[in-house]
C-alpha cells in the first residue's frame, strides 16, 4: 500500500466501481446459494450453518449481512447527493420513508408467494409472475433523457399499484378465510433491508458527516438487541406484534449503520481521500469489529444472545460479518480502484448497478420454468436437475451467471428499479 496519491475524484454523482462490484458479487453469490439450497447432497459449508440455533456459521451466512453492510455504504453517496443539491428535510423524508415503505410491500409480496398453497384462485407460479410483473410496473424508474412523458409512467405505475391490489385480493394463505390473506408472516429480505435502512437514514440525517457519532451509534444498536433479548419489551405486544425489536431495528441496523462508517469515509468530503488512508482506515475499522464480535462470543456461555447465529442476529455474529465484508472491500478496492484492475468484475458490476432488478430475476425465472412445466404437462426440468449436486452446482453457477447478463441487458434497455 504505497500509493500515497489521491483517488479519482468520486462525486456525489460518480459511482465507485469497487463498491458496485462488492453489490453485485454479494448479489450473486445470494442468488448461487439460494438456488444450490434445493440441491441434494450439498456439502455443509455450502448452506447455512445447522442447526438453525448452534452456535457457528457459514460464508451462506454472511451473504446477506454484506447486503445490509453495502446498504450502508451507499446511503452518503445517495442520500449525501440529494442534501448537496439542497433537497428540503421534508423531501429526503419522502424518499427515505418511500423506498423503505417499497421494500416492506415487496417483501410481504415475496414472503406469501412462497407460502401460497396449492389450491388457490390462481396456480401459484402464475400470482407469483404476476406479482413481479407489478412490482416492475411500479417501481420501474423511466430511463434517463428517454423522452418518456410523464403521464404515460403514472399510467403504468397506477396499473402496477391496481395489479397488486388485485392480486393481493385473489390471494388465498393457509390462514383463516378473510378479504385479503396476505399477512406479514415475517418481513422476507427485502422487508429486512427495509427496517434497517430506514434506521440507519435517520441515524445519517442527524449526525451527516460526523463519523465518531455514527460509530457511536453502533454500540448503541446492539445494545437495543441486548435489552429485547433480557425481555425489556416484553409488554410492547403492539410493536413486537409486528417486528422484532432486538434484530429489526437493533443488530439488522448495526450491520448497516457499520457500513454507512466506511461509507462516510469514501463519500466526497471525507477527509480520507488517499487510498492509502481508506485502505488503512478500513483495515483498522475491521480488524476492532471482528476482536468485538470474538471478545463478546466469549460470553456465549452465560447467555445464548452471544453465540455466531444469523437467524438470532446475535451481535457477534453481526460484527463478525461486517469485518468479513470489509475485508472483501479491501481486496476489491486494491484490485479495482488502485491497481486498475478490474476488467475481471465487468460481469458483476451490472448486477451491483442494478440490484433489485437482479435480486427479483431468479424468482421469476424460476415462476416461468414451472408454469412451462404446468402448461406442457412435462416434469419440472429445473427441479430434477437439483436431484444431484455434481448438477445442481452447476445449476446454481449458471443461474447466477444467467441472472447477471440480464440485469445489465435490461439496464442498458432502461429497465432498473427505483428503489
Amino acid at each position: 500500500m504505497t500509493d500515497n496519491s489521491p483517488p479519482t475524484p468520486s462525486g456525489p454523482t460518480e459511482r465507485l466501481a469497487s463498491l458496485d462490484v462488492l453489490r453485485g458479487a454479494t448479489i450473486l453469490v445470494m442468488i448461487f446459494v439460494n438456488d444450490l439450497a434445493g440441491v441434494r447432497g450439498a456439502p455443509a459449508w455450502m448452506k447455512h450453518f445447522h442447526p438453525s440455533d448452534g452456535d457457528g456459521m457459514t460464508f451462506v451466512d454472511v451473504v446477506f449481512p454484506a447486503f445490509l453492510f453495502i446498504v450502508g455504504m451507499s446511503i452518503p453517496f445517495a442520500i449525501g447527493r440529494r442534501l448537496d443539491r439542497g433537497d428540503s428535510p421534508w423531501k429526503v423524508w419522502r424518499h427515505i420513508l418511500t423506498r423503505a415503505l417499497g421494500l416492506l410491500a415487496i417483501g410481504v409480496f415475496m414472503v406469501n408467494a412462497e407460502n401460497m398453497p396449492d389450491q388457490g384462485l390462481l396456480p401459484a407460479p402464475l400470482w407469483a409472475l404476476l406479482m413481479y410483473v407489478g412490482v416492475f410496473m411500479v417501481w420501474s424508474a423511466p430511463p434517463r433523457a428517454s423522452g418518456r412523458p410523464p403521464q404515460r409512467s403514472i399510467v403504468l405505475r397506477g396499473a402496477g399499484i391496481v395489479l397488486l391490489l388485485l392480486l393481493a385480493i385473489l390471494y388465498r394463505g393457509k390462514g383463516e378465510p378473510a378479504f385479503i390473506e396476505l399477512r406479514p408472516q415475517w418481513w422476507g429480505i427485502l422487508g429486512l433491508i427495509g427496517w434497517a435502512y430506514l434506521v440507519t437514514c435517520t441515524v445519517y440525517l442527524l449526525a451527516r458527516k460526523n463519523l465518531p457519532a455514527v460509530i457511536g451509534t453502533i454500540p448503541l444498536l446492539y445494545c437495543i438487541f441486548i435489552a429485547h433479548a433480557a425481555g425489556a419489551f416484553a409488554g410492547w405486544t403492539w410493536l413486537t406484534d409486528w417486528i422484532l425489536i432486538g434484530s429489526m431495528l437493533g443488530s439488522h441496523a448495526g450491520i448497516t449503520v457499520s457500513g454507512l462508517a466506511l461509507g462516510i469515509v469514501l463519500a466526497p468530503g471525507s477527509p480520507f481521500q488517499a487510498h492509502r488512508d481508506r485502505l488503512r482506515w478500513g483495515l483498522v475499522y475491521g480488524l476492532a469489529l471482528a476482536a468485538a464480535a470474538h471478545l463478546l462470543h466469549a460470553a456465549h456461555g452465560v447467555h445464548h444472545m452471544f453465540i455466531f447465529n444469523k437467524n438470532m442476529a446475535t451481535p457477534p455474529w453481526c460484527l463478525l460479518s461486517s469485518a468479513i465484508t470489509i475485508g472483501v472491500w479491501i481486496l476489491l478496492y486494491w484490485s479495482i480502484e488502485v491497481q486498475k484492475r478490474g476488467r475481471w468484475a465487468r460481469l458483476l458490476e451490472p448486477a451491483g448497478q442494478n440490484p433489485l432488478t437482479a435480486y427479483l430475476l431468479a424468482p421469476v425465472l424460476y415462476c416461468l420454468f414451472e408454469l412451462l412445466s404446468l402448461a406442457t404437462g412435462l416434469p419440472y426440468v429445473y427441479a430434477a436437475l437439483g436431484a444431484t449436486f455434481a448438477v445442481g452446482f452447476w445449476r446454481a453457477v449458471l443461474m447466477a451467471v444467467l441472472v447477471a447478463w440480464l440485469a445489465g441487458r435490461l439496464r442498458r434497455l432502461g429497465v432498473q428499479l427505483a428503489l
